[in-house]
């Protein structure tokens, strides 16, 4: 499974300058630094999923992210196809979902030794059926509007603007900043491994679509599993 050599990587490799690179790398760095204070005041509340304002903010967050992505994306003679805006393969997408499993397998095997979940902090501890409705929305935006901007940002883009340094160092440095973008250490060894994944399959396929389905279907079955285990 190489990453360092394809037409796919030699075609996305041309064009390139250090605007997009720089840009991606500076708001990559802000984007850390808010997760690690974010999730250090969500610990505080963990019925953040229970409030209507939490999906509003996460939303309007998720909204401006995305236009820093396509406007940084500007940088490029093509910004939609750069970013991963590109047809694929229904295979590609078999096999982000595929790896994606192996990585929730992973998850819950290191979970019992990580506790990443209670490090969050955002998971419910009873169900509360008169706030459905806002737990239902904000299953909405974590499931559709959240891996759709991560993607874009980390896998579209940045895959796109560190490609310059090599294929490898374009996966490996958009996972660490994905995992860090989450803001607990503890669930690197999920985070990580979870972006490598989604990061090769962006780099083969030349497209970004693959991964939003895996993430936003990741993303999905994680809030079914507390849906269901709550109630």
């Amino acid at each position: 499974m190489s990453t360092t050599s394809s037409e796919t990587s030699a075609r996305l490799s041309t064009d390139s300058n250090r605007g997009p690179t720089v840009a991606w790398l500076c708001v990559a760095l802000a984007f850390i630094a808010l997760a690690f204070v974010g999730s250090t005041s969500a610990q505080t509340d963990s019925d953040v999923f229970y409030k209507y304002s939490f999906a509003v903010g996460a939303a309007v967050i998720y909204t401006i992210f995305i236009g820093i992505t396509l406007l940084i994306a500007r940088w490029f003679r093509r910004p939609l196809a750069a970013v991963g805006f590109n047809r694929f393969s229904v295979q590609w997408a078999g096999a982000a979902i595929g790896l994606i499993v192996l990585v929730l397998v992973l998850g819950v095997v290191l979970d019992p030794l990580l506790h990443a979940g209670e490090k969050q902090g955002l998971e419910p501890d009873v169900w509360r059926p008169d706030r459905a409705g806002a737990f239902a929305l904000n299953a909405l935006v974590a499931s559709t509007l959240v891996p759709f901007a991560e993607e874009l940002f980390f896998r579209g883009l940045g895959v796109r603007a560190l490609l310059p340094f090599g294929g490898l160092a374009a996966v490996s440095v958009t996972a660490l900043s994905f995992g860090l973008g989450h803001g607990i250490l503890v669930a690197l060894p999920v985070l990580v491994p979870f972006g490598l994944a989604l990061g090769w399959v962006r780099l083969r396929s030349d497209s970004v679509w693959p991964g939003m389905i895996a993430h936003g279907a990741y993303n999905g079955t994680a809030l079914l599993y507390i849906y269901f285990h709550l109630t």
